[in-house]
């Protein structure tokens, strides 16, 4: 691929990438209040747990679909599914429909950020790894900085306006980023081949899990620490919001605090990348990430305040955590990693849609005999275990 073809690919991708997150972020903080009437609280995580379950099986035929169709085709039929389930998101008055739209969104919108990545690491070398994954997180998560609070304001009148909101910031990759990508040379890569089969999803696992403690240890407890974060991510997307509400808290408060506590994304991420990658690694970030994560999530099970500050504080304080281990983790694994290694890349996708099978399905049978807020004092005793996976890393400085 020339430089010039290289450029324009990369910034097609940031195009995309921050559209789609914003339509993500919308959706995100409101999706569990939107289902909640439909299928009552307790089966919430029934309904995660079923859309996790199809991204997973979408995610795992993904390194067949490029290396078939070509990531230009898949890309944009899972972009443009993701619209159409939106559009019906906001229609539908059939509680049936509206699940069914919510679990085939949910799968697509994972997908597409796979595909994205595929891009981004097909565009990547190893020394620049953590600026290129530090900035492209800027981009998308500046999208998630600014949605919230629109989110918050629509949601106050009517959910189903949000997920309008969401189609329309969809618009833009439909209608500019994916021409855009269609105009630069079509990434076909096969997934890696191993013993004369196709490194496939399954096999990239057993093949990790194998080589645990010795050739793909790194690769292996990256992998863990990526699925710990978005535990993490899944238990407080999904029931901060609940408990925010019960404690007394409006939409248009929600907002706010989701917008403050989403900044630290945003101020830290690119500088983060450039700091592994010139001086520190990043091993050192990946433990106090976790160490900061799992002190919020501490704070909030301790807290029971109606202060619109405290909960902004301790929110915040929860994603510096966050943002630490997520692109420390990025850069680490994918300094490890290239373009032909899809399936692993697939591998580590999976742990969004795992984490919201895990999550909401032991919090929805938690939840039988606990008060909510227990939840976030497990949480935090859950994240304390992936301090001896970080630990036990070969750092890259």
């Amino acid at each position: 691929m020339s430089a010039a073809r290289n450029r324009q690919t990369f910034h097609m991708i940031h195009v995309a990438g921050f559209f789609f997150a914003a339509n993500m972020a919308l959706a995100a903080y409101v999706s569990s209040s939107f289902l909640v009437p439909l299928v009552g609280a307790r089966a919430i995580g029934i309904v995660y747990a079923a859309a996790a379950l199809a991204a997973l099986l979408l995610i795992n035929s993904m390194p067949q679909a490029i290396a078939t169709l070509g990531a230009q085709r898949v890309t944009a039929l899972l972009v443009v599914g993701s619209y159409g389930s939106l559009l019906t998101l906001y229609g539908s008055g059939t509680p049936a429909l509206s699940v069914l739209a919510f679990i085939i969104y949910y799968a697509l919108g994972i997908s597409v950020m796979y595909c994205f990545d595929v891009y981004l690491e097909e565009l990547s070398v190893n020394e620049r790894t953590g600026r290129i994954r530090g900035f492209y997180l800027t981009v998308t998560n500046t999208a998630w900085l600014l949605s919230p609070y629109l989110a918050g304001v629509l949601a106050a009148y009517s959910i189903n306006l949000v997920y309008l909101l969401a189609a329309v910031a969809v618009s833009p990759a439909v209608l500019i980023a994916l021409p855009g990508l269609s105009r630069a040379p079509d990434i076909r890569v096969p997934a890696r081949q191993q013993g004369g089969r196709a490194f496939s999803v399954p096999r990239a696992l057993m093949t990790l899990v194998r080589g645990r403690k010795s050739r793909y240890k790194n690769i292996y407890n990256a992998l863990v620490l990526d699925l710990m974060l978005n535990i993490f991510y899944a238990t407080t997307v999904v029931f901060i919001p609940l408990y925010l509400l019960a404690l007394g808290f409006g939409w248009a408060q929600l907002g706010l605090i989701f917008t403050v506590m989403l900044t630290p994304f945003v101020l830290f991420q690119y500088g983060l990348g450039r700091l592994a990658d010139r001086y520190t690694g990043e091993q050192e970030f990946m433990v106090a990430g976790i160490l900061i994560m799992a002190a919020s999530a501490f704070l909030m099970w301790w807290s029971v305040s109606q202060n619109l500050y405290v909960w902004m504080g301790i929110l915040f304080l929860s994603r510096i955590g966050a943002c630490f281990l997520e692109v420390m983790k990025e850069s680490y694994l994918f300094k490890h990693l290239d373009s032909g290694d899809i399936a692993i890349i697939a591998l580590s996708r999976n742990a969004m849609p795992l984490s919201y099978v895990l999550a909401p399905a032991a919090a929805s049978m938690l939840l039988i005999t606990l008060p909510l807020p227990a939840l976030f004092l497990i949480l935090g005793a859950v994240l304390l275990m992936g301090l001896p996976f970080a630990l036990s890393l070969t750092d890259t400085r």
